[in-house]
């Protein structure tokens, strides 16, 4: 299942400090590293996301939820260790899937792209298919759903950015599913993984990957992290 949140920025960036006590240590270190606020907040969003999800998903309370480090560094699950989850954030969207089996999500914001930038990653199918847009909008829409396609399966598989973009393509059928195809011989990806896109806000392309047909989008108000938190004047520094 998928849940989604939608930050107003100028609301958070005066308050999102009471959330720092609800987030891990090593997510606090990541944190501090960021520079600008709009990624500060979206990071402490994203932990509270997950663990609001695995609860929905699972029924674990939010405080035994633990994090590990995984193979390729991706972050899982310790604790409850029979559930997977993944993340991805853009612009005001934070975004989550969670399932039993490997997940992968992508959400970016629709907006102007390098020209060169399909021709270095794009299989000559794909830039076919961008190709033969009606419009400069339909051309954007076109590379972000190409391109959330191409992340949320890399995610989901593990493999991120090590395997070669060009290496499998995304195609689009009307009235179905998106799927991928590979030049691998013997690599069939369509038994296994299951693919839906959606175009939320107008302005934002979301991917997943699963292992079946996730539906629903679940929208989550950001007020809900703050109740119950505890007003003070020392907060964590980030």
């Amino acid at each position: 299942m998928i849940w989604a949140i939608k930050l107003d920025f100028k609301i958070e960036v005066l308050r999102y400090k009471k959330l720092l006590p609800r987030i891990s240590k090593e997510r606090l270190f990541r944190i501090k590293k960021y520079r600008k606020q709009e990624d500060k907040i979206s990071s402490v969003f994203a932990e509270l996301l997950v663990r609001y999800a695995v609860n929905q998903f699972s029924g674990y309370s939010k405080q035994e939820i633990k994090f590990c480090t995984g193979i390729n560094g991706k972050p899982q699950l310790m604790t409850p260790d029979n559930i997977h989850f993944n993340l991805s954030h853009s612009g005001s969207w934070v975004v989550c899937v969670v399932d039993n089996e490997p997940v992968g999500i992508d959400i970016e914001k629709i907006q102007e792209i390098e020209s060169d930038v399909a021709q270095q990653f794009f299989t000559q199918k794909e830039c076919g298919f961008l190709k033969f847009s009606k419009n400069s909008l339909e051309r954007k829409k076109r590379f972000f759903k190409i391109w959330t396609m191409k992340e949320c399966f890399l995610k989901a598989i593990g493999e991120g950015l090590s395997r070669d973009l060009s290496s499998f393509s995304v195609e689009f059928n009307q009235n179905r599913y998106p799927k991928i195809s590979t030049t691998s011989e013997g690599e069939n990806l369509n038994c296994i993984w299951k693919f839906k896109q959606y175009e939320i806000d107008n302005d934002y392309i979301l991917s997943v990957a699963d292992t079946r047909k996730t539906e629903k989008v679940q929208m989550v108000d950001s007020q809900i992290f703050y109740d119950g938190a505890v007003p003070s004047t020392n907060y964590p520094e980030v």
